[in-house]
């Protein structure tokens, strides 16, 4: 017989489409009361759709992550509708494609707002809610928060930003009973990678469209996957291995969301100075035909 979840709700922040909607029809599904907290109702069609099929009941609600007076009333208020706050599964984000070069700092402004700040201000926010309950703070972060990735400096700065972060405070939360941990999957397929406006990216690459082309054409060789890099994953099978951490009697710091990843993160945690990995990089980056990766 499967254990009852906890009392209280879970709020999944980011969950109009990809991982966010997976992650609230997967926990619901596993009769965790969710909140699914999205950016604006008409930006939550994937969420729609998930739920038609699932039969999930799931309680919608708007949340702009970077509207910090908001969020501190959106976490109180949850808790007072639901009995409490089990935990929260911060998965709103933004990524982009661009040259070091050419990308604004509003660029990085805005990464890091919704990235890091947002995150942040949720996990202040819920403390007192998450302290009673013995909750559960879990991020949404990526193997790129651990080894940086090329033409995508400014996601992968917000993404370490945000695990240096919890990784300090993870230890202090756990002595006052609240466990915070940081899922990292490899590439995912979404709609927000789909979309990318290669034309465009390419056209302003100046001196660097070649070897952005290079990093491109070796992904598609590797039928989205770069040599070193975890092969790509749905939003289905992320936001299961979410829900496997939730329901974890022990959560750690670090989840990796395939064997991959995990790899992957190993390698670079014991890359003492950084040769590893900037061979790993260097063979996404090189017209010469990767070796087998080591």
């Amino acid at each position: 017989m499967t254990a009852r979840p906890p009392a209280g709700a879970v709020i999944v922040t980011g969950a109009g489409s990809g991982v966010g909607a997976s992650t609230a029809v997967a926990l619901a599904e596993r009769g965790h009361r969710v909140v699914a907290a999205v950016h604006s109702l008409d930006r939550a069609a994937g969420l729609t759709a998930l739920t038609a099929r699932s039969g999930a009941e799931i309680h919608v609600a708007e949340l702009d992550v970077t509207d910090e007076a908001a969020i501190a009333p959106f976490v109180d208020g949850v808790a007072a509708r639901h009995g409490g706050l089990h935990a929260v599964v911060s998965n709103a984000g933004v990524t982009g494609v661009d040259t070091f070069e050419n990308e604004d700092l509003a660029s990085y402004r805005r990464m890091f707002e919704v990235n890091v700040f947002g995150p942040v201000k949720l996990l202040k926010s819920g403390l007192p809610h998450l302290r009673a309950a013995g909750g559960r703070f879990i991020a949404v972060g990526s193997v790129a928060g651990v080894l940086g990735l090329p033409f995508q400096e400014a996601y992968a700065g917000s993404k370490f930003a945000l695990e240096g972060i919890l990784e300090g405070f993870a230890p202090v939360a756990r002595r006052v009973g609240v466990a915070v941990s940081v899922v990292e999957p490899g590439p995912i397929d979404t709609d927000a990678v789909r979309k990318t406006d290669w034309a465009r990216v390419f056209a302003g690459a100046g001196p660097y469209e070649r070897i952005l082309r290079q990093y491109v054409d070796n992904a598609a060789a590797g039928q989205g996957a770069l040599p070193g890099l975890p092969a790509v994953q749905t939003a289905a099978e992320v936001a299961s291995a979410i829900a496997d951490l939730l329901a974890s009697a022990d959560p750690p710091f670090r989840c990796q969301t395939s064997a991959g990843a995990r790899l992957l993160v190993a390698r670079k945690l014991a890359d003492v100075d950084g040769a590893a990995g900037a061979a790993v990089i260097g063979r996404w980056l090189d017209a010469a035909p990767p070796g087998p990766d080591e």
